[in-house]
């Protein structure tokens, strides 16, 4: 059944937003986007109930990919929670109710480790291995002083680290297939009890920051290596990790590479001879802890078979040679070609200036052969956002945004986001903003087809669920055509 005006009036919040549920007892609605009821419960306390992945239901919603879930909520006193909550499920029969849990089967950790490696192994090799963190309390200090969070936490002070390296070199020239090809391996996977953990979302795209996994007692930790570090590698021996087997960089080579080169989160690169740099003495620290892997140290539990012909491999680079039977174009090209037709006409059927932010440099530029480059400069602009729960005198945020989407939605936006700052007001980067504080993204889909994030924060100390009323009443008024949004919070980590 659908939901009705009694639920739609009510408080809500996105299912991806559920940690912002207030910590009150109630019932709770989980609605999909075409106002369909698909779950109703009750709870002590809402945001603990949601907490996580605790709840018996989100599993199933998680795996409806094409639905946007929200969490309508009414606060009641626990003494009327039995009766309201049968109450509600007796007159909207909402799907799910009534209907069995599925159990989710979980794998073991060290199978994803070992599926990794299976598919890794020859574009990768051993470093070496690091005594348990905790042994080393001047490490350990030396890392909290200047915020390197990644190597002190605390689940990974206990335990030995085993160190790989992936040589981006050898997966190709298409550094861009390559990093699509990681993204792929290192993406989560529901199925796993553990997950690859990425060091630093606010990576760019092009680099390939550390990754970590928990298995067996170990803390495995994968990185790139610099190619000019690569060059003082003399010889490999043959080891195995999990019984997978794999290079790791002899004796020799391991005593270079710890003299020449740094640690750093985004992997190994040369020195360079500043001591003054309190960063590059942490890494410099960071690499001479390790020593030489000589045997498998990863004893397996469950030894599941793995099913070689389904791992990921890298694509060849002649996969996408389907072309557009119009223009003859590359099929990605021509999808680009009719985005920026789309665009335009659009923008000029509104009455808006396609010279602003200089948006029709981007739209003008059309593929016309297979050697056309989309220009990210051209694509992107900064804009500043405020943080919510951020003190309203702290300086904002800088981010990029599409500058199309921008100019097209800056209207009902504006409040929320500025394109220059006052000469009062000053900005500072994501990395250097304390941690608990956070955005907002709201997705924009036009036509079905094209899709972009847009941040906004804070007006005048607005509330996220205030200003996201806001917005969603605005661009339900915008008139724009076949225009979907759902709104996300992208938390702000030191």
């Amino acid at each position: 059944m659908s939901a009705d005006e009694h639920i739609l009036q009510l408080p809500y919040i996105s299912l991806k937003s559920r940690t912002l549920l207030p910590e009150e007892s109630g019932i709770y609605y989980v609605v999909d986007e075409t106002s369909i009821i698909w779950y109703i419960g009750k709870a002590k306390n809402l945001r603990t109930r949601w907490t996580g992945d605790s709840h018996h239901r989100l599993d199933q919603l998680q795996k409806q990919r094409k639905k946007q879930f929200t969490i309508y909520y009414e606060l009641l006193p626990e003494s009327l929670l039995d009766l309201i909550e049968q109450e509600r499920i007796e007159h909207y029969s909402p799907q799910l109710n009534g209907t069995k849990v599925k159990a989710k089967k979980l794998r073991p950790t060290e199978t994803l480790l070992r599926e990794t490696l299976f598919t890794l192994a020859p574009y990768s090799f051993v470093l070496g291995v690091e005594s348990a963190r905790k042994l080393d309390i001047e490490f350990i200090k030396y890392s909290i002083n200047l915020q390197d969070n990644w190597r002190f936490k605390k689940a990974v002070l206990p335990l030995i680290v085993i160190h790989i390296c992936i040589n981006l070199s050898e997966l190709g020239d298409n550094w861009k297939s390559a990093i699509r090809f990681l993204k792929t391996i290192f993406r989560k996977r529901s199925n796993y009890y553990n997950n690859w953990e990425f060091a630093y979302k606010g990576k760019p795209v092009y680099e390939f920051a550390m990754r970590r996994l928990l298995v067996n007692g170990f803390a495995i930790e994968v990185y790139a290596i610099d190619k000019k570090a690569l060059e003082y590698i003399q010889g490999y021996d043959l080891t195995q990790v999990a019984k997978v087997e794999i290079r790791t960089v002899d004796d020799a080579s391991l005593a270079i590479l710890k003299n020449k080169c740094l640690l750093g989160i985004a992997g190994i690169s040369l020195a360079n001879d500043n001591e003054d740099v309190p960063y590059e003495k942490l890494s410099r620290n960071a690499i001479e802890r390790i020593y030489p892997y000589k045997q498998d140290l990863v004893k397996l539990l469950f030894n599941e078979d793995i099913d070689l012909s389904k791992l990921q491999v890298l694509p060849r680079e002649n996969t996408k040679t389907i072309r557009d039977s119009n223009t003859g174009l590359l099929v990605r090209l021509a999808n680009l070609a009719k985005k920026k037709q789309y665009l335009t006409a659009l923008l000029t059927e509104r009455g808006i200036d396609l010279n602003r932010y200089q948006v029709n440099k981007y739209l003008d530029s059309i593929p016309k052969d297979d050697n056309y480059i989309d220009s990210i400069r051209d694509q992107r602009m900064t804009i500043f956002v405020k943080p919510f729960f951020e003190d309203i005198k702290k300086p904002y945020l800088a981010a990029t945004v599409d500058r199309v989407f921008w100019l097209l939605l800056e209207t009902y936006l504006s409040d929320f986001a500025k394109v220059k700052l006052n000469e009062e007001e000053g900005y500072i980067n994501k990395a250097y903003i304390s941690s608990g504080n956070f955005i907002a993204i709201v997705t924009v889909t036009l036509n079905g087809k094209w899709k972009a994030d847009i941040p906004f924060g804070s007006k005048d100390n607005m509330s996220y669920n205030a200003s996201i009323e806001a917005i969603a009443s605005l661009l339900q008024a915008s008139g724009i055509p076949k225009l979907k949004f759902s709104f996300t919070l992208e938390f702000i980590r030191t």
